[in-house]
């Protein structure tokens, strides 16, 4: 029989108004996400959080790797970039995604071996599967009436954000 690891991972978006809003997850604070840059100041974009998963998991795969081997790691830090383009028939998508880890270790023979997990990476480290991943979208319509919305502003005013509740819509509020 084989053994098969299912882990799933959840988030949770707050539309505020505009391209502003709230991201949170299930063992993480919320933070604040934007998409027009005049309205980014303090904020992350998706691209820009897309771009820093792929950084943490390459660390998160390395320093696997690394302490499976017996390497010691003693400093690693790193920067990333991608490139985006929209292409002429509107659809962006990336030309490039770098990361750029810098590492030091104890000994030549440790540095070798960090070459090598380094090389190997690119094909071991998920995101580079999962970027081929298209998402699928099951929407939830609701039409609200007056009485909805009034309570809806009312929030705004008091910055109670709503929560979504299993089973429910728009129910509750965060804490």
């Amino acid at each position: 029989m084989t053994y098969v690891a299912i882990t799933e991972f959840e988030t949770r978006l707050h539309w505020q108004s505009g391209c502003g809003a709230r991201l949170s997850g299930d063992r993480a604070s919320a933070i604040p996400l934007g998409g027009q840059p005049a309205e980014m100041e303090g904020q992350w974009n998706p691209e820009t959080l897309l771009v820093g998963a792929v950084e943490g998991r390459t660390l998160l795969a390395f320093l696997e790797q690394a302490r499976a081997l017996g390497v010691e790691v003693l400093f690693y830090q790193s920067s990333a970039v991608a490139r985006r383009v929209d292409g002429p028939d509107g659809l962006p998508h990336y030309t490039d995604l770098i990361v750029r880890p810098h590492v030091a270790v104890r000994s030549e023979q440790d540095a070798t071996l960090v070459r090598h997990i380094f090389d190997a990476l690119p094909e071991r480290c998920f995101p580079s599967s999962m970027l081929r991943l298209t998402p699928r979208i099951e929407p939830i319509i609701d039409t609200w009436d007056e009485q909805h919305v009034a309570a809806l502003e009312e929030d705004r005013r008091h910055e109670r954000p709503w929560r979504w509740c299993e089973g429910e819509r728009a129910a509750g509020h965060e804490p």
